[in-house]
């Protein structure tokens, strides 16, 4: 082991540990997780804005495709198969 690399390892910044430091604050899970709403919004509202041929274009049913536009923003995507 190097010098430096020894140093490098011992050294924890304003005294905290490697898993202390490395956990996100509470206002960066927030906004990762308003983050993730709105990209559901986004994907659902593209979702529904597709026609029926792009629809099988892509091998979503109608019915899957409607089912998942009406889950609240809050609940994870579907397989859509």
């Amino acid at each position: 082991m190097s010098v430096l690399s020894r140093k490098a390892f011992v050294h924890q910044p304003h005294g905290l540990s490697t898993a202390a430091a490395s956990r996100p604050t509470l206002r960066a899970r927030m906004a990762a997780m308003l983050a993730l709403w709105r990209g559901r919004v986004e994907a659902r509202r593209y979702l529904a804005a597709l026609d029926a041929r792009s629809l099988r274009d892509a091998g979503i049913s109608p019915a899957a495709a409607a089912y998942e536009c009406g889950k609240p923003f809050w609940q994870k995507m579907g397989t859509l198969r």
